[in-house]
């Protein structure tokens, strides 16, 4: 059988219930309600009144003690120390059976005096007994204000009076109040002052403060009644004003003593007269004022400090000023306090056979008396106990036995008061108790902490034991086992067991140790504004466990929006924004661990516009410019542009003014005078430009004189008596100041004059300077000028007046003969005082009078070549051969040409002839060909015969023989060839010779006839009749009217008919076409019906015979196939056709250029070297009119040389005029004024006239594969 239980447990565990879990010299002691209705607890008492408790007479007494303990504790009351019983006096009434709490009822509506006094709660049990502090109980009083006569108090104006108001004495002291009759508050300030006795203070009066009902009233609230003081009569005299210096009204005297206890208000109080009204000051003499504590109330008449505490003696002085005078009071401080608890006493439980020391630990001032008592009892009325000692404040018990539990109390007492503590000491005796539930199951994932419970109570404390599974001993701590990184193998069962002396017993649990869940890190992100981005949390978790991804945004949830989505691991966010910005954390949780991972988004953005333009330290020139910068928006700023408008001459245009690097804030600004400036600021950093910061305000800078002169200054001539100055204006900005002008200073050059000056508006920018002679150099500058004064002195620049057209004529005017179709026409320069002007060059006019072979002259109209520059020499080309020219010179400028000079004649040697007219075969033989010509039309000589040149054609390989020459007398314009192979194709090459040489070459192809065996099979051949022609079936192309019909031609030289009829119509006659040559493979007929079936046929013919193609038949589209009628080009038969045609087309063209190639491949060069003479060559430094040398050297060699190539070079049938060199033909050669143009003229035109232009040598080759009688268009 267990030992009874001390009664001091029940305290222990009442304040158990109070505070939760309360540590002991052992253990803790549990909670759950079954243990704790089976320990004794002590009493503890919950609650009671304030130690002075003031009542109304007219209300009834509520006095509280209430209590908690097992057993239920019992009341009991003392009055002023003497046992008391409220049960006994009738006008009592207890108001809980289970408290010790009364009610006091009035008796005849009023409480008796008898029931004032000093009241204490005692509470008892079985363990011990706890006392209440005692309760000091007073029926407040209504005292009466007794009848006065108060005299009416007159002061002088300016003067200092006190109202008094003296109230009755009450308990507590009542609250004072000073208000008119009318119950308005007297306005109170520094001049009028309610002092802390309640009297009324005026450091001066004035006469407004004049009135009969100044009236005190005293609020008694413990009472709830307002008393009020006879009117006191206030009479203000006029009086002349004398200000004094200021003086204490109260405290009287230079120093005084305050006593205050620790923890209630301090209060000290200084109130002055005087005028001007005093000002009131403190100021603590031995140290400085207390913070926090203080408070200076009633116009720093009063200083407070709540609550006082011991450190704050000393000595306060307070200070009266005005402009007169001061006044000073000392209060010398001193601070008591009642006992107080430095430490309060604690209760203990423990085990039999403990030791326990109690500690009443308390202060005050003075020094208070410690006592303990025992259940109530002092401590030395209480049998002596050799294990309990008492020294002072503390109480050691040695080694409690079973029933050594009792309630101590520590009683601290001085002259201010007392204080009362209750401390338990509870011995308990209790069988191990194991609070854990049994079969618990722990989770916990791999390497985490888990800590399996086992939470016990005993006493004395019992010994704690765990086991797994195999009696595996674990290490274990304070009755829990705790494993700090769990492992798969710690999985398994455990039992836990509590032992003491009294009893043994155990639980047991099961740990399941689970996979830990894994997030991988994510990567912050740097965002530009309104982009898209996104936030990915891979998570890997036990599958048995329940996984939850959440996710929070600095601390809390993201807002899900339209632009913000989540989606389990995924968090993306459309369109970011500022407020988009701060640091994301995914969260993976399960049931048994949490983490987590971070990445901090930064929205990057255009910097904010700067804030707050400042302007200081304003100069003529300068200003510093200081702003605040806008926020960066995560990205820095860069830099920072300045912007200024002006409103003369660009109002609210911005300009830049000036760039700066970094993330400055002030600038100093280069300013420009006379400019009224405003400035903003536009930040860059790496996403752009902000917007423009708000304006600064103006600032104009004063005028000054120019900085700068005009520049781009020119003088140039406009007529031979006058010169036009000008100049590029100054900038607005750059005017300096108001009343801009130009003085522009001129005189001729290396005369030694005297500048003549002119002023010019600034809004002029030139200026003509008339009555000069012609082409005269003068000396100009033009300079800035304002109403401030000049500008720098301008550089001076050289013009020239207006030039005249020169006045002479070139003299020695010479002719040259470079050959037959060049002159080089020489002359001597003019002098430059005769050009009147810049020359620009020479003109060379020039005509042919005749050819030399003419018998009359004929004038051709005059051309004319100009020569650029100051030279004395230029060529005349494209003459014709063997002509007489008139030449004549003239010196031009930019006003015009001079005189012409007096007209020369030159003549030219003859030419290599013209093309012959009219080359034709006009018979051929077995073996012969027979050639007619007409002479050359131009001759450009005497003729001396033809050349004529002939070679075999290969007629498989287009490959051309050898040539042979025969010479032709010049009489002759027919020549038979003969001991020609018969059957066979030969080029023939024809030129007319002069002295000069060969003139351009003409070809003609011909073919001699058959023998006469080959003649008659041939015949046979061509008198049969045609193959039928072949209609391509599903090929036509028809329309809702027309019918194109194709078909594949014959071999020979047939003609075609396409033949129609209506298909099952009532006409069975055939309509014809037209009839079409052999070259034809279509053909389209028109006028038909739509919607109507045509048969179709086609008949090829020759002069033998006529044969028929097999029918086909078309249908022409009608309205009930209008699909067909609407896009042809998407028909798949006729983007076939259009396919096949490109393809025959470019196999012909490949086919035309193989056999072009085979006619080249012998040596084309050889065989013009060998028919090669040379040819006069222009002088080379020479040039012609404006034509620059566009033969190089390698241009010249074809003239050397003039065998064309044999791909068609040498134009077939005709000649080529010799000027073709110069351009197309003589006319071609010159614009409307008779200007040298040849030199404009394309590249082929210059190859054309290198190859035909040159001197004749052997007749060229003519080009493989012509045709012998189809014409062939000239090379251009």
């Amino acid at each position: 059988m267990l030992p009874r239980k001390p009664p001091c447990a029940l305290l222990r565990a009442l304040a158990i219930l109070c505070v939760g879990v309360v540590t002991s010299l052992s253990q803790d002691i549990p909670l759950q309600t079954k243990f704790l209705e089976s320990v004794e607890q002590p009493p503890t008492i919950t609650k009671q009144p304030p130690k002075v408790y003031f009542v109304d007479p007219t209300d009834d007494i509520h006095i509280d003690c209430e209590a908690k303990g097992n057993p239920a504790p019992s009341f009991t009351w003392t009055k002023d120390g003497e046992h008391f019983d409220p049960s006994l006096d009738p006008n009592i009434a207890l108001t809980n059976n289970n408290s010790g709490s009364f009610k006091v009822h009035k008796s005849n509506g009023v409480l008796n005096k008898k029931y004032e006094g000093d009241y204490q709660c005692i509470v008892s049990n079985a363990v011990g007994k706890a006392l209440s502090e005692k309760i000091r109980l007073r029926l407040a009083s209504t005292p009466k204000w007794p009848k006065e006569v108060l005299e009416p108090k007159r002061v002088d104006q300016g003067r200092s009076v006190v109202l008094p108001c003296n109230p009755p004495f009450g308990l507590p002291p009542p609250i004072i109040y000073w208000m008119t009759s009318t119950l308005d508050h007297i306005r109170q300030d520094r001049r009028v002052t309610q002092g802390l006795n309640g009297d009324l203070y005026f450091a001066n009066v004035i006469s407004s403060d004049s009135r009969e009902d100044y009236t005190c009233y005293a609020q008694f609230k413990a009472s709830r009644t307002i008393i009020q003081k006879e009117p006191i009569k206030l009479q203000v005299n006029p009086h002349r004003l004398q200000n004094r210096p200021a003086r204490m009204l109260t405290p009287h005297g230079k120093s005084s003593s305050k006593h205050a206890l620790r923890g209630d208000d301090l209060l000290l109080e200084c109130i002055a007269e005087g005028l001007p009204t005093p000002y009131i000051t403190w100021r603590k003499l031995d140290g400085s004022l207390p913070q926090g504590t203080l408070s200076l109330e009633n116009f720093n008449k009063t200083l407070r400090i709540s609550p006082v505490s011991l450190r704050n003696a000393g000595q306060y002085e307070c200070t009266a000023s005005n402009t007169q005078g001061t006044d000073k009071h000392v209060f010398d401080v001193t601070i008591d306090a009642a006992p107080y608890w430095t430490s309060k006493p604690e209760g203990k439980t423990v085990v039999p056979g403990d030791d326990a020391n109690l500690y009443c630990e308390a202060d005050g001032k003075p020094k208070p008396k410690i006592q303990w008592l025992i259940n109530g009892v002092p401590v030395e009325e209480v049998p002596y106990n050799p294990n309990r000692i008492v020294r002072g404040d503390l109480v050691t018990l040695k080694r409690l036995p079973i029933g050594g539990s009792a309630v101590y109390q520590c009683q601290a007492t001085n002259r201010h008061g007392s204080s009362l503590a209750n401390v338990f000491v509870n011995v308990l005796a209790v069988a191990p108790l194991i609070q854990t539930e049994n079969n618990k199951v722990y989770e916990v994932v791999e390497n985490n902490a888990i800590a399996l419970e086992c939470k016990a109570f005993g006493s004395p404390k019992p010994v704690m034991q765990w086991s797994k599974e195999k009696n595996e001993n674990v290490v274990y701590a304070n009755g829990n086992l705790f494993i700090q990184r769990t492992t798969k193998s710690d999985q398994g069962l455990y039992t836990c067991t509590a032992t003491n002396e009294l009893n043994s017993t155990s639980i047991q649990a099961y740990l399941i140790v689970r996979d830990a869940t894994r997030i991988k890190p994510m990567a912050s992100r740097r965002v530009e504004r309104l982009k898209d981005t996104r936030f990915v949390c891979n998570v890997s978790s036990d599958e048995n466990l329940s996984l939850n991804v959440s996710w929070e945004k600095d601390g809390t949830a993201p807002i899900v929006s339209s632009r913000v989505a989540v989606d389990g691991g995924v968090l993306t966010i459309e369109g970011v924004t500022e407020e988009d910005g701060g640091v994301y954390t995914c969260f993976a949780e399960t049931s048994l661990d949490r983490h987590s991972a971070s990445a901090k988004l930064t929205v990057l953005d255009r910097p904010a516009a700067p804030t707050k333009l400042t302007l200081s330290d304003l100069g003529d020139r300068s200003v510093e410019l200081q702003w605040a910068p806008g926020d960066s928006h995560n990205s820095p700023i860069s830099g920072v542009t300045v912007q200024f408008e002006e409103d003369k001459h660009r109002p609210g245009d911005w300009q830049t003014l000036d760039n700066f690097t970094g993330n400055v804030s002030s600038a100093r600004l280069q300013l420009r005078p006379y400019v009224n400036y405003r400035f903003r600021l536009i930040a860059h950093n790496e996403l752009g430009p902000s917007n423009a910061s708000e304006p600064s305000e103006r600032y104009f800078t004063p005028p000054s004189t120019p900085d700068i002169a005009p520049f781009g200054v020119k003088a140039e001539g406009t007529d031979p008596d006058k010169m036009t100055i000008s100049w590029k204006p100054l900038d607005a900005l750059d005017s300096n100041g108001p009343e801009l002008q130009y003085k522009v200073s001129v005189r001729q050059k290396g005369s030694g004059d005297d500048w003549r000056e002119e002023l010019v508006s600034g809004n002029e920018s030139q200026y003509v300077l008339a009555g000069t002679p012609p082409f005269t150099p003068y000396e100009v500058k033009v300079q800035a000028v304002n109403n401030q004064g000049k500008g720098p002195e301008p550089l001076v620049i050289v013009g020239f007046s207006g030039e005249a057209v020169p006045r002479t004529a070139p003299k020695k005017v010479t002719c040259d003969v470079v050959n037959s179709t060049v002159i080089r026409v020489s002359w001597e320069p003019l002098r430059q005082e005769d050009v009147l002007g810049r020359l620009q060059g020479y003109k060379i006019y020039y005509s042919k009078v005749r050819g030399l072979q003419e018998r009359r002259r004929r004038h051709t109209g005059k051309k004319v070549l100009e020569f650029h520059g100051a030279r004395n020499s230029g060529m005349l080309p494209g003459l014709e051969p063997f002509s007489t020219y008139s030449v004549e010179v003239a010196a031009f400028n930019s006003k015009g040409e001079g005189p012409l000079s007096h007209p020369i004649t030159a003549n030219t040697p003859e030419g290599v002839p013209g093309k012959v007219v009219g080359l034709q075969v006009t018979q051929a033989t077995l073996n012969s060909v027979t050639l007619e010509w007409k002479p050359p039309a131009e001759r450009n000589g005497i003729l001396t015969g033809y050349t004529l040149t002939y070679e075999y054609i290969n007629s498989t390989t287009q490959e051309l023989g050898p040539s042979k020459t025969e010479s032709i007398p010049a009489n002759v314009t027919s020549w038979r060839v003969t001991d020609l192979e018969p059957q066979s194709k030969y080029k023939f090459y024809l030129g007319a010779q002069t002295n000069a040489g060969s003139g351009i070459l003409i070809t003609e192809e011909a073919q001699t006839v058959m023998d006469v065996g080959d003649f008659n099979r041939a015949v046979q051949t061509e008198m049969a009749a045609p193959k039928p022609p072949s209609l391509q079936r599903g090929s036509h192309i028809v329309g809702k009217n027309f019918a194109n019909i194709s078909w594949l031609p014959s071999d020979g030289r047939e003609q075609y008919v396409v033949q129609y009829q209506k298909k099952n119509g009532d006409d069975d006659d055939w309509k014809n076409s037209s009839t079409l040559d052999s070259s034809t493979n279509f053909f389209v007929l028109e006028d038909l019906q739509p919607g109507t079936t045509y048969n179709i046929r086609v008949i090829a013919r020759n002069d033998y015979g006529h044969t028929v193609s097999e029918e086909d038949f078309v249908e022409t589209i009608g309205t009930a196939y209008p699909t067909r009628s609407v896009d042809l080009a998407t028909q798949a038969w006729f983007i076939a056709l259009l396919c096949l045609i490109a393809l025959l087309i470019l196999i012909l063209l490949i086919i035309c250029f193989i056999k072009r190639n085979k006619g080249g491949k012998y040596s084309v060069k050889d065989k013009e070297d060998a028919r090669a003479d040379p040819d006069i060559k222009p002088t080379k430094e020479e040039t012609f009119g404006e034509y620059r040398p566009l033969e190089s050297d390698n241009d010249e060699k074809p003239l050397a040389a003039s065998m064309p190539s044999l791909n068609g070079s040498v134009p077939h049938g005709e000649s080529e005029d010799s000027l073709a060199q110069y351009g197309d033909g003589v006319e071609g050669m010159f614009n409307e004024d008779g200007s040298f143009i040849g030199q404009y003229r394309g590249s082929k035109e210059r190859v054309s006239s290198t190859v035909d232009g040159g001197p004749a040598g052997a007749p060229p080759l003519p080009p493989a594969g012509s045709a012998a009688t189809s014409p062939v268009a000239p090379t251009a």
